[in-house]
């Protein structure tokens, strides 16, 4: 059945009420703010080798707050799956979300669609109710993950995924979507209480590896794709904190299920 394609002016988009999550009789959406009883808050930021990991683009001095290299699936900073694990109520860019499409092999997080109805997601939203998440936020800073999204440069970026950041109230805390397959083409997308604003970027960026980066600043943000600046604008979201997410979903466009349609990633990393 066809959906409905996302206009330039929609992002990976959360829901304004998210779903909560599903414990039995604890309905609760917030969770817990802090560190869950008996979780390791150092294993939220993995930090490694401070010395050689830098921002792809931005000069300075800046410190490593959160590297993840995905050798395995740290539960700890990320969920996998969007509030309740591959349950219609829990959809996110038209899809369920479903920890049995997430795995982690080879030193990378692969996210993928098993059908027209099942994708993946993974998140660090610290009040998603999940037991033992911890998660992770940022204000100001530096994020960047490298990623490869599928598909190829004669063809078109496969399914509906993206990387993006967003605050816990949509959309009066903003959505940073850094970089987002709209129909086939790669987009910058901000989404905050007075709008939208949008740039696509014609160059290619299916079938390979290649480093996005949000430079998020007090009033502003800077976009960067393997280094280059490709997207500022001001911002209007109150520097709320941020959680990271990447997810695979489904809209009007080429859709490849399985491996050979899945998009992945070889790190995502946070600097303050």
């Amino acid at each position: 059945m066809p959906v409905e394609s996302p206009s330039s002016e929609s992002g990976a988009g959360i829901p304004t009420e998210a779903p909560p999550p599903d414990h039995g009789t604890d309905t609760s959406a917030e969770g817990p703010s802090g560190n869950p009883a008996g979780a390791d808050s150092l294993a939220v930021t993995p930090v490694l080798d401070t010395t050689r990991r830098v921002p792809l683009g931005v000069r300075g001095s800046w410190h490593l707050v959160f590297d993840d290299e995905f050798e395995t699936l740290n539960t700890a900073s990320w969920t996998p799956y969007w509030f309740n694990d591959c349950n219609p109520k829990s959809v996110m860019n038209n899809v369920k979300t479903c920890s049995s499409n997430v795995k982690v092999a080879n030193g990378e997080a692969v996210l993928q669609l098993t059908d027209a109805e099942s994708g993946a997601l993974l998140s660090t939203n610290p009040k998603d109710g999940v037991p033992g998440h911890v998660g992770f936020e940022f204000t100001s800073g530096f994020v960047e993950a490298r990623i490869y999204f599928p598909g190829t440069c004669s063809s078109t970026i496969h399914n509906w995924t993206a990387w993006w950041t967003a605050g816990q109230r949509f959309p009066h805390t903003g959505e940073i979507d850094i970089a987002e397959a709209l129909a086939g083409d790669m987009w910058s997308v901000y989404h905050s209480a007075e709008g939208s604003k949008n740039r696509p970027d014609s160059a290619c960026w299916a079938g390979a590896y290649h480093t996005y980066g949000l430079h998020r600043k007090t009033g502003a943000n800077d976009i960067y794709y393997d280094g280059r600046l490709v997207h500022s604008y001001a911002t209007n979201d109150g520097n709320s904190p941020h959680y990271l997410l990447l997810n695979v979903g489904v809209s009007v466009g080429s859709q490849v299920f399985g491996e050979r349609g899945s998009m992945k990633v070889d790190y995502v990393r946070a600097w303050q």
